[in-house]
């Protein structure tokens, strides 16, 4: 026992005189494992004025899962549309009910978007303010949109919003003490289209009234869900003037105010 105590001893000493001289080289030169770095996958360009972007979902194509987003997707008169296709398997989007509609494809019609790929931007031939328009996946009829004509907006919109007063959700806001809103009181005006972005990973909403038990609970407004990263629209244009208390559904300690002039 003693003489393989005394190999192990040996045999460590050995190795130590050998590491240690050139320990600081090996230090400052790690193996190239321990070199790797990560980096951030680039931004998505933000989509061109005039242009209201509309995304088909990740398993778009399972029936029961929701296929368009937004949908519906609100589309100032003059705008263009785009589909970004982040599913991966391709798919269209045809103006019409389905595939048996006379006029199926008279509007607008994508044609073949292969996953990960995007439309032209499409024209709505034809679209004037308060029309509602039908769609298809002429791939998967049973994936159906539609878009809602909305006033023409100076500079176009994106993704269904227009330029105005803007409320963001802030990354953390379900945290309870920290800042939900900013601005926590917004200023607009009655008839302004006011733009919620959730920069927060967790959905929430921004609804009208002081809490659930506020019998006027989101009559004057209500997003409903906003999913992280999305951004919808508040119309104002039957909001009399006056200051209004509004939380979010999900997390109801989660308060903001908004002042119409």
């Amino acid at each position: 026992m003693a003489k393989g105590l005394a190999i192990v001893i040996v045999t460590l000493a050995v190795g130590a005189a050998i590491i240690i001289p050139f320990f600081h080289d090996m230090y400052k030169n790690p193996p190239p494992v321990t070199q790797i770095k990560t980096s951030n996958p680039a931004p998505t360009p933000a989509p061109e004025a005039g242009t209201t972007v509309i995304s088909i979902l990740q398993g778009a194509s399972a029936q029961g899962n929701k296929a368009f987003d937004p949908d519906p997707a609100q589309v100032p008169v003059g705008n263009k549309v785009v589909w970004q296709n982040q599913d991966t398997i391709p798919h269209t989007a045809t103006s019409g009910t389905g595939p048996d509609d006379a006029n199926h494809g008279k509007i607008f019609d994508t044609g073949i978007i292969n996953g990960g790929s995007k439309s032209k931007a499409m024209d709505l031939t034809g679209a004037k303010e308060g029309d509602t328009i039908n769609y298809f996946c002429s791939v998967h009829p049973y994936m159906k949109g539609e878009i809602k004509v909305t006033a023409a907006q100076a500079g176009g919109a994106t993704g269904g919003t227009a330029a105005g007063p803007t409320i963001k959700i802030l990354q953390g806001a379900s945290v309870q003490g920290s800042q939900p809103f900013d601005p926590a009181e917004l200023t607009a005006k009655k008839g302004d289209k006011v733009s919620v972005t959730n920069e927060d990973t967790l959905p929430h909403t921004v609804t009208s009234g002081t809490g659930p038990s506020d019998s006027d609970s989101g009559k004057l407004f209500n997003t409903n869900i906003i999913e992280g990263g999305k951004t919808v629209t508040i119309d104002l244009a039957n909001v009399s003037p006056g200051e209004y208390a509004y939380y979010c559904m999900v997390h109801p300690y989660m308060t903001g105010k908004m002042k119409v002039e």
